[in-house]
């Protein structure tokens, strides 16, 4: 009997310590954030100066905010935004938001990924109503990936890409333009408007080395990319000079998609058109 009682004893205590271990990790600071104005954190309405952990749900509204995140990672969310953090990325669901972005944050958007290509890199990313992304590097580089991990595009400093999901767009559609080379038997497309490489695969490609080109087909996961190339595509028509060539004449329109993933130029983000409204204090820790 006492034995019994012992050991339940040392059950409901080893539950009572997981619990406890638990509570304690749930409730660990990940950063702080601060306004000049009212916003919302994880449902509560505070003005001023907050705690954020993580999971916390953030919604500004008339008054953009400052967070800061485990001491390197600085983020001001625009005016109507809202976004959801963790100590690694930003998942960004609404509005607009700048931030710096050290190699291990990232930002979360419409199922895209947008991290740093070079250190000390900053990013402006925002999502409109109807779910496009558009992406800006205000410094460094910054290098946007689907959720399957493909690359998308390169954005370099200063310029600024969008993008969005087409619905009756295939996951593995694939259009780009760009120079066609070739090294050691093998052929490869470097994309004008996203600088990423790619390896294609087709026929009678040797004749179209060195010219600029509109290749339209398939992004391919059975094969693996060489030479450096994101990955692997079967092409399936070719645009040169604005002429069909080659390769069976599938019709291609004139967009760019990249893994089903419309992708464009977008024009040029103006921070200033975002952050304007209210400027909040410094966040600190």
């Amino acid at each position: 009997m006492t034995s019994r009682f012992r050991t339940s004893k040392l059950r409901v205590g080893i539950v009572i310590l997981c619990m406890g271990t638990y509570a304690a990790a749930g409730t660990t600071s990940i950063g702080t954030i601060s306004a000049r104005g009212e916003l919302q954190v994880d449902g509560y309405t505070i003005n001023g100066n907050g705690t954020l952990f993580s999971g916390s749900v953030v919604e500004t509204g008339s008054a953009s905010a400052s967070l800061r995140v485990q001491q390197d990672v600085r983020i001001t969310l625009a005016t109507e935004s809202r976004g959801t953090l963790y100590q690694d990325r930003l998942e960004l669901q609404k509005g607009s938001s700048e931030l710096s972005l050290p190699a291990h944050f990232q930002v979360e958007a419409n199922g895209l990924h947008v991290a740093a290509g070079l250190p000390a890199s900053r990013a402006l990313v925002s999502v409109s109503n109807g779910g496009r992304i558009e992406v800006a590097a205000l410094s460094g580089s910054l290098q946007v990936t689907n959720a399957r991990g493909l690359v998308l595009a390169h954005v370099l400093p200063g310029h600024s890409m969008s993008f969005s999901m087409g619905s009756s767009t295939s996951t593995s559609a694939f259009s780009s333009r760009g120079i066609l080379s070739s090294e050691n038997g093998h052929y490869y497309l470097t994309a004008s408007d996203t600088d990423v490489r790619y390896e294609i695969f087709g026929k009678n490609l040797a004749k179209y080395v060195g010219d600029k080109v509109l290749v339209s087909g398939t992004v391919t996961t059975t094969t693996s990319a060489t030479g450096g190339a994101a990955y692997a595509v079967n092409a399936s028509s070719i645009f040169i000079n604005g002429g069909l060539v080659g390769l069976g004449g599938l019709s291609v329109g004139s967009e760019m998609i990249v893994g089903g993933v419309i992708v464009g130029s977008a024009a040029t983000i103006a921070t200033g058109a975002y952050f304007a409204t209210t400027t909040p204090a410094a966040a600190s820790i």
